[in-house]
């Protein structure tokens, strides 16, 4: 496939390549012809909130009425600022976009105390004084700090270790940030995704022009509690602010829609090209693979062969380019033939499984049905030990059949991915101790000599406390159903290293043929003679080894016919 590569680097480069140049020489015309335009239009200007002669120009007076100016206060309004006009006397005159919890007059001092924040308001303002008409008038402007208003809510939610849950929804829901610092500027703690935290922070942190920008826009705000002696930075998401353009130029939009038909059509002169080229070996190859699609590997279709040929019977240039992919599709096809006849061997194969299955449902079925018929037969007095004895077999009988049926679900919802499963980091030693324990405490156990080994250092893990467990218990059932009592069974934990450990079930038992081995993790693989013991599904095994996998896990199995059995489930983080 190197050949097909490079002679597809060399052409696609060299297509490339043009259309590149064509649309370079394309740009710079129209860049050009917006420069010598721009060149004779005058400088706009740009102005902000603050500047006196703007807030000057939002109202005017006459017959002593107060009057705004629409156009003049736009700007402000689209800052999503608010604006009010105030007499000497504090009393208000206008405004525009006045929120609900600001004042409509102001006390003496009162707006001075807003403005240096001796007492709380939850906005930054803007005072300009302004002489009209004899009269003394103010203009307020009012911004809105968001980072400000939500680090005065935060400060009632922390109790100098942490926040209370209230404190870390407000956080969550403003999609915020907080990181905390010492006084010596080391840091405490960090709520949401802090992007790239100081470890020790410095006034270069909180004073360049990052900060200025972030904090002008209310997305930080820095805090600093004198009690506690810690520092605080809060920041938000920086809000767009949404400014509506004004018309543009006659002339810069017909250079826009020139530039504009000119690509459009080029795109389209291109793509013409390029379909026209590609398309009839790419349609060739589409038509191959729908083929194989429909399951048609033996006929060859002449008519699309031919026409991959030139007159003199030649494969036309276009579809030398992808020879090699018409030789790998010869390949899946004669692929493709010996996986349906694999593919009919493994029908054969799921047919005999099921058959395995029936018997086993059947079995125990039989033996219920069984005692059904002579419970409804004619009377007879039963004793209380063979009533006790019918309702112990009916009660083994179908709980058997229940544990098949739960196991099949189980380990097709492994296989299709559909187990839900909920990973939390625990301790493994602790965990497989505890099902290691429900072994050695039960009393029909007792015969077997089990005993955990756990690593030397603690392991954490993520895993799912149920579903772990299950693997753990299904290797132990399994070494104690298939041998004798007095067998040992070692349950060893072991860390590999920071990242990989592994856990070892061991036993001295009667251990396993080569060919039981090979086949130890396949579903149903125990034989189907359910009288044989009924205490398994027969899915043990399997249900353990996709478990495992589940959880980023690999399994393998060593035995040794008369000398016993060692499987290691291996973990990586």
């Amino acid at each position: 496939m190197n050949r097909i590569s490079r002679r597809l680097a060399f052409t696609f480069i060299s297509q490339i390549v043009f259309v590149l140049v064509a649309l370079a020489i394309g740009t710079i015309i129209f860049l050009v012809y917006v420069g010598l335009q721009l060149e004779s239009e005058p400088e706009t200007q740009h102005v902000s909130s603050s500047s006196n002669s703007t807030l000057r120009q939002t109202f005017s007076i006459e017959n002593d009425h107060v009057s705004l100016d629409t156009e003049k206060i736009s700007d402000i309004e689209k800052r999503e600022e608010w604006l009010q006009i105030i007499d000497a006397q504090g009393n208000m005159l206008a405004s525009s976009k006045l929120p609900s919890d600001v004042p409509t007059h102001y006390e003496p001092g009162q707006l001075i105390a807003f403005w240096q924040k001796s007492i709380p308001f939850p906005y930054e303002l803007i005072i300009s004084q302004e002489e009209k008409a004899g009269q003394t008038y103010f203009v307020v402007i009012g911004q809105k700090r968001p980072a400000r208003q939500l680090a005065e809510k935060l400060t009632f939610e922390w109790d100098g270790n942490r926040f209370s849950q209230q404190g870390e929804r407000l956080l969550e829901e403003a999609h915020g940030t907080l990181a905390i610092y010492k006084a010596n500027g080391e840091i405490i703690q960090q709520y949401g995704h802090v992007k790239n935290p100081e470890a020790k922070l410095s006034l270069d942190h909180l004073l360049g022009d990052e900060a200025d920008h972030l904090r002008n826009n209310g997305s930080q705000y820095i805090f600093f509690d004198a009690e506690k002696q810690q520092t605080w930075v809060i920041e938000l998401p920086s809000a767009a602010v949404k400014v509506e353009e004004g018309k543009e130029n006659t002339y810069l939009g017909k250079a826009f829609l020139l530039y504009g038909v000119a690509l459009i059509l080029f795109i389209i002169a291109t793509a013409f090209w390029y379909g026209k080229r590609f398309g009839q070996p790419v349609l060739y190859i589409v038509t191959f693979i729908q083929r194989l699609a429909d399951g048609n590997y033996h006929e060859q279709e002449a008519k699309q062969k031919d026409r991959s040929l030139n007159r003199r019977g030649k494969k036309k240039r276009s579809f030398r380019l992808f020879r090699e992919i018409n030789d790998s599709l010869n390949d899946l096809n004669q692929q493709l033939k010996q996986n349906e006849k694999l593919r009919k061997q493994i029908e054969q194969t799921r047919e005999e499984w099921i058959v395995g299955v029936s018997h086993d449902l059947k079995t125990p079925l039989s033996s219920i049905n069984g005692y059904a018929h002579v419970l409804e037969s004619a009377p007879y007095n039963w004793s209380q030990e063979e009533v006790k004895q019918i309702g112990k077999t009916l009660r083994e009988k179908s709980t058997f059949m229940s544990e098949l049926i739960d196991d099949l679900s189980l380990t097709y919802r492994l296989k299709n991915n559909a187990l839900p499963m909920v990973r939390q980091t625990q301790e493994v030693n602790e965990v497989i101790r505890r099902a290691v324990i429900h072994f050695i405490n039960d009393p029909q156990f007792t015969s077997y000599d089990i005993s955990f080994h756990a690593s030397d250092e603690p392991i954490s893990y993520p895993l799912d406390m149920k579903w772990f467990t299950r693997i753990i218990d299904n290797m132990i059932s399994n070494a104690i159903k298939h041998n004798p009592p007095n067998t040992r069974i070692d349950i060893i934990v072991q860390k590999e290293s920071d990242h990989h450990f592994t856990v070892r079930i061991q036993d001295n038992g009667i251990g396993m043929d080569s060919s039981t081995l090979d086949q130890l993790f396949e579903r149903y693989y125990r034989g189907t003679n359910s009288e044989e013991n009924t205490s398994g599904s027969g899915l043990g095994m399997s249900i353990a080894k996709q478990l495992t996998v589940a959880h980023g896990g690999e399994i393998a199995a060593s035995s040794t016919p008369g000398e016993g059995t060692v499987i290691v489930l291996k973990f990586y983080s």
